[in-house]
């Protein structure tokens, strides 16, 4: 696997993408993308192709076309078999493959053939019974035939497998193989059958039905009736008994000599009951739709119809399976034959030194939860039988060494969920180790796989977050996976990038364009102030201002700068950041000592003259972003020029105004004066922008108040950022701040041309 190709249209929401990632100096491929851009839809692309729910595919709000979602996995479209998806979170998620980490490739193959004998059984019960093994609804696989079986019998080990014996040692049983389950417990059949009208109508043909039988003293009540004489009918014919004079005496004087003497006998008692009125009332009851196919079946068994009562219904569940069972004897004993020689394997299991365990072991190291994890139904898990039940083990007292048993508490999973005792994060926790199952399961596989990782680390605290980034660490190492990380964290971007060790050809940026997603190479894959502070152009010696500032905020100001109003460097550079009494008169000359002084820069752009004011040189960089650039420095320009520009508008509207303002010298302290004694307040107030904004609102026929509003809530974040933290800025769109930059001069312009 040395790339992968995406090309991908109208798919949820992707306008349009395409993009090829590479695999060969690196397994990894990392993408920062922040909220809405496109990194849901993508994964969810890769979902519905893993899942052959490619139908699913489409431009939800839009209903665009055409839809296109190709994946090429060098060259060839990627197989679902060749996709892992690991969302960011999905609750009460649970592997399906907990059953093959417990068990060695040797047994598994042992258990796959013991596993297909068992299904092809199962499946000429489901022909008998009319009950599936299982349906698909909602693209999820519900087994219905087993299950059904273990409740009805009241088997406590929920497998068929670990109960066959019960159906062998069987001796006595009604011969019911020919009456489906179905057409007795549907919804339809059931209701009717428990009905007053229907269960009366039993009673009285009971009572004929005995009238009748009492005619045949070879009946006996509850022992030997008509069911039983039409079962022997059977095995006799089987048998070819009327063979030498042979023959059968019946209460010692009925004497049949033929099997059509005793096919005519039965004949006769069914003629008998079938023409009785409790007979022909019950059939009547059974006429409409619902009852047709139970009507049939009382025809043809009408010993069935003491089993209708509501007192016996429930049984004949039970008489019903052992006679399916009882149909397929041979195969039954085979089945259990083979069942019994893989159980003494599966007795003799290790579950320590199982791929399950070392998986949990790789959880527990690593992230805290408050629990211990177990599974309690080994053997049917083992053969895939049944889902493995995990116990979650709570310690009492704190002391996960102390192993007394009043110390700890079992709960299995829905308990959990119900009793909601988990944090959120505990939540994720346990998800992300049946992510891990997962994961051990595709590592047994030994195939190539495309795992897609969509922010798998989101809302884990930082000692989860890094065992997280040390666990895909480590599977990056595996040759078998390839993965595209997706995070719209700029911090833990950073982080896979760095931890994993990405070189610059699988460092990506995905930003949102007019023509659809366009997945961008990282272009400062370290620190973007160090490629700044080397640079010579006009935009990176402007974007440093704001760092610098910082710099000199937190550090120690050395007051070394030229300009006579200003003694402090820190104010110099705040100057330029916000409008105030000098900020026009600062030049480029007074802001290079100030870099070489913090910064040590030494290279600055030779076409740029010393005398030069930084405002201007600001605005007119400004004026030159374009909206295809995505670059942080033309967002942190674009901020410092938004600032300068609104700032301004308002500092000359209060100017101009007469009227008396209120401001905040301190919390719960107002300060009450004209417009020129807040604009002197301002010259040192914290939070120029916000102060502004509160003071111009409460002029007379303000305008732009909405745009306005809309500098003091974009840039601050913008402004104010170091080596650290510049994720704000990463995620606020280009566009935005070219609208924004735009209309403000739109506003400058037309209150110079009224003046």
């Amino acid at each position: 696997m040395k790339k992968i190709v995406v090309d991908f249209e109208n798919c949820f929401g992707i306008k349009k993408l395409k993009h090829e990632f590479k695999f060969e100096s690196n397994k990894v491929n990392s993408v920062y993308a922040k909220n809405g851009v496109m990194k849901t839809s993508f994964t969810k692309v890769f979902d519905c192709i893993k899942n052959s729910k490619t139908i699913q595919i489409k431009d939800q709000i839009f209903g665009e076309s055409p839809i296109k979602f190709d994946v090429y996995l060098d060259d060839n479209l990627i197989k679902d078999d060749e996709i892992f998806v690991i969302h960011s979170y999905r609750d009460k998620y649970e592997t399906s493959n907990l059953g093959d980490l417990l068990i060695d490739t040797e047994l598994k193959e042992e258990v796959s053939k013991l596993l297909i004998k068992r299904n092809e059984l199962l499946k000429k019960i489901e022909n008998l019974s009319g009950i599936k093994v299982s349906r698909t609804t909602g693209g999820k696989v519900r087994f219905e035939l087993e299950p059904k079986i273990i409740k009805d019998m009241v088997f406590h080990e929920d497998s068929i497998l670990m109960n066959l014996n019960y159906f062998i040692e069987k001796d006595e049983f009604e011969d019911y193989s020919k009456i489906p389950y179905s057409a007795i417990f549907s919804d339809t059949a059931y209701k009717k059958i428990i009905s007053d009208d229907f269960q009366n109508l039993i009673e009285k043909y009971l009572l004929k039905s005995d009238e009748i039988y009492g005619e045949y003293h070879f009946f006996e009540k509850g022992k030997f009736h008509l069911g039983k004489l039409k079962k022997m009918n059977k095995d006799i014919k089987n048998s070819s008994f009327f063979v030498k004079d042979n023959a059968l005496k019946l209460n010692g004087n009925t004497e049949i000599n033929s099997e059509k003497d005793l096919s005519q006998m039965i004949k006769e008692i069914e003629g008998k009951i079938y023409t009785s009125p409790e007979y022909k009332k019950i059939e009547s009851l059974l006429s409409d739709a619902t009852g047709t196919i139970l009507k049939d079946l009382i025809e043809s068994h009408p010993e069935l119809i003491q089993e209708l009562k509501k007192n016996s219904i429930e049984n004949l569940r039970q008489k019903l399976w052992i006679s399916y069972f009882k149909a397929f004897e041979s195969e039954v004993i085979d089945l259990y034959k083979l069942y019994e020689e893989v159980d003494e394997k599966v007795k003799s299991l290790r579950i320590d030194d199982t791929p399950w365990k070392n998986a949990l072991d790789i959880f527990e190291s690593r992230f805290d939860v408050p629990y211990r994890m177990k599974i309690e139904n080994i053997r049917s898990s083992v053969i895939g039988e049944s889902i493995p039940r995990v116990k979650f083990s709570f310690c009492k007292d704190g002391d996960y060494n102390n192993d007394s048993e009043s110390n700890w508490i079992d709960i299995d999973r829905d308990q959990l969920e119900e009793a909601n005792v988990l944090s959120q994060g505990e939540k994720r926790a346990l998800y992300l180790l049946n992510i891990i199952f997962d994961i051990e399961k595709l590592k047994r596989d030994n195939k190539n796989v495309l795992v897609i990782v969509d922010d798998i680390a989101d809302s884990f605290d930082y000692k989860n977050k890094y065992a997280i980034v040390e666990y895909l660490k480590e599977i990056s190492e595996l040759e078998m996976f390839k993965m595209i990380i997706l995070s719209h964290n700029f911090d833990f971007y950073r982080t896979i990038s760095s931890r994993l060790n990405l070189s610059r050809e699988n460092r990506f940026l995905a930003v949102k364009t007019e023509n659809g997603i366009e997945i961008e190479k990282e272009l400062y894959q370290k620190n973007p102030f160090e490629f700044w502070k080397n640079s010579t152009e006009i935009k990176h010696f402007i974007a440093l201002i704001p760092f610098v500032r910082n710099l000199i905020e937190y550090g120690v100001d050395k007051k070394i700068n030229k300009f006579i109003e200003i003694d402090r460097d820190f104010m110099l550079c705040t100057h330029l950041l916000h409008f105030k009494k000098h900020t026009e008169l600062i030049t480029v000359g007074h802001l290079k000592e100030v870099f070489k002084e913090y910064i040590g820069k030494k290279t600055f752009n030779s076409h740029i003259d010393d005398s030069e004011y930084v405002s201007g040189l600001i605005i007119n960089v400004a004026n030159q972003v374009k909206h295809v650039n995505n670059k942080l420095e033309d967002k942190v320009i674009l901020a410092i020029a938004i600032r300068l520009v609104s700032e301004k508008i308002m500092i000359e509207s209060l100017k101009s105004s007469t009227k008396k303002i209120t401001w905040e010298l301190k919390r719960n302290q107002k300060e009450i004066g004209s417009t020129m004694e807040f604009l002197t307040y301002l010259e040192s107030a914290p939070n120029q922008t916000r102060e502004l904004v509160s003071a111009y609102m409460q002029l007379d026929n303000v305008e732009h108040i909405g745009l306005l509003s809309k500098v003091n809530i974009m840039t601050p974040e913008l402004i104010h950022i170091n080596s650290f933290m510049y994720e704000p800025i990463l995620d606020m769109d280009i566009n935005e701040l070219i609208n924004l930059y735009q209309s403000l001069k739109h506003v400058e312009r037309n209150r110079a041309s009224i003046v």
